[in-house]
């Protein structure tokens, strides 16, 4: 089972949300929170409807104008009864279908404004759940400690100490993990660069009693200026691949004169065994043209954004490197050329 929060900072534009199916996909999340979505409760029907239709979803609206948390899962694994939700935070249940296991997750997405957080550290401390299995993740805009910040500004220790005043009056601390240390960056050059680490996995005593088997992990950005936060309890293997139609086909010369020649097939049969057969015959046709024009775009994508991953591994250690920024700043305009070129 794996859990995941990701603040994507706008969530309205079509290759987000490549990006966030490509990554449920590859990384078989059973359960993601993607937060600051900044998308109006009309849009995000449309957009959940259309891309995340194999998932059961909760937005807070009813809190937030701006949807500030969405909650999708897969119910062929998992059930998540929700439980209360705020502006910053949603509390559930959740049962993972196959193992049985049972516990209590809290997605967070905390305000850029200290007064505000009052009121998320008010329904952390208040929530019943916190006796029993708990995990706590998202965003909460403050680090616990000073050497989680890189800047010229340090943060503010007053917002520390209420931070960690919050997490010790629930019994929540940092689930063990590797990936990132700093899980946002402003993504300026070397001279104006703030690293933070803004997003985090929290656990209680009984959960590490229960889920002794659990890690968490922080990955690259990639679309976004936040790190995906990674709650495993076990390892998933990598899906099959599959047909997948690409935009950018639709741009080539000879892609009209390829469907309208090949759907003119005359094929006998009911109207869906014509339908099948006229795409079936169209799509051998299509990786013709792939193979010869857009050959392994998906893999391109898939390389550089490793490359980019390389590089922000590479900043851990020397995050004012000039170099090193610029070298990020070029690999990720790359990136999405690339995810434009393959939607």
């Amino acid at each position: 089972m794996i859990i995941s929060t990701w603040n994507i900072r706008g969530f309205n534009k079509a290759i987000k949300h490549s990006e966030v199916v490509s990554f449920l996909r590859t990384n078989k999340v059973d359960i993601i929170g993607i937060l600051e979505t900044r998308v109006k409760q009309n849009k995000a029907k449309k957009i959940i409807k259309a891309i995340f239709c194999r998932y059961n979803s909760f937005c807070n609206y009813n809190k937030h104008q701006n949807g500030r948390i969405w909650l999708l899962w897969n119910p062929s694994t998992t059930k998540v009864d929700i439980i209360e939700e705020h502006s910053q935070v949603v509390h559930c249940s959740v049962r993972h279908l196959a193992t049985g296991r049972s516990f209590y997750f809290s997605i967070v997405y905390g305000s850029n404004n200290a007064g505000k957080r009052t009121e998320l550290w008010d329904s952390l401390t208040k929530f019943p759940a916190k006796v029993d299995n708990w995990t706590v993740m998202g965003d909460f805009n403050v680090v616990r400690h000073p050497d989680e910040k890189i800047s010229n500004n340090p943060p503010v220790l007053s917002e520390l100490v209420e931070f960690n005043t919050c997490l010790s009056t629930c019994g929540l601390d940092d689930l063990p993990g590797s990936g990132c240390d700093f899980t946002w960056f402003n993504k300026q050059e070397a001279t104006t660069r703030v690293y933070s680490k803004l997003d985090r996995v929290l656990v209680n005593e009984s959960w590490l009693d229960k889920f002794s088997q659990t890690t968490a992990s922080f990955l690259a950005s990639g679309i976004s200026d936040h790190s995906p936060a990674m709650l495993y309890f076990h390892d998933a293997d990598l899906p099959k691949k599959r047909f997948k139609f690409l935009n950018c086909w639709t741009e080539h010369k000879n892609f009209k004169k390829i469907v309208t020649d090949h759907w003119n097939l005359n094929v006998r049969g009911n109207s869906m065994f014509r339908l099948m057969a006229k795409l079936k015959n169209i799509k051998g046709y299509l990786k013709l043209l792939h193979k010869d024009n857009f050959s392994n775009i998906s893999d391109r994508v898939n390389a550089k954004r490793l490359e980019l991953t390389s590089c922000f591994q590479n900043l851990r250690s020397s995050p004012h490197s000039s170099e090193l920024i610029n070298q990020e700043l070029a690999l990720s305009k790359e990136f999405w050329h690339l995810k434009e070129t393959e939607l």
